[in-house]
Parts: structure tokens; sequence; C-alpha cells
């Protein structure tokens, strides 16, 4: 099954950034309201923006 995204959220880390090696992620807000973390360069990749969608599949594999 395909959901869209309605709103994707980025964390704001502020001045101090990432720790070294620490990959950030984004939560991806589902039309049937729920929330999936993924990582941010991921969700670049696979163009998961607001008005795109994500196959069950994906989330599956994907969900932190």
């Amino acid at each position: 099954m395909l959901h869209t995204i309605t709103d994707l959220l980025e964390p704001d880390n502020g001045c101090e950034g990432f720790m070294p090696g620490e990959e950030p992620l984004v939560t991806l807000t589902l039309d049937d309201g729920r929330q999936v973390r993924v990582y941010d360069r991921l969700a670049y990749e696979m163009g998961w923006d607001v008005g795109k969608t994500i196959s069950d599949e994906d989330i599956e594999k994907n969900a932190k």
C-alpha cells in the first residue's frame, strides 16, 4: 500500500550540530497519521518529501 507524506520534520540541533558519525533522522508524517523516522540522507535520495508517496515495504525496511 502507498501512503502520501503530509509533513516532514527535520531535527534542529542548533549551534551544537551533530556528533561525529551521527546520522540525522527526519520524521515523515503519513496520510494515516503515522509518524515514521528515517535517515535524512535516505529520504533525500529516495525523494521522500511532502506530497510524495512511500510504500509499506519501504517503511518496514527503513524505519528507525
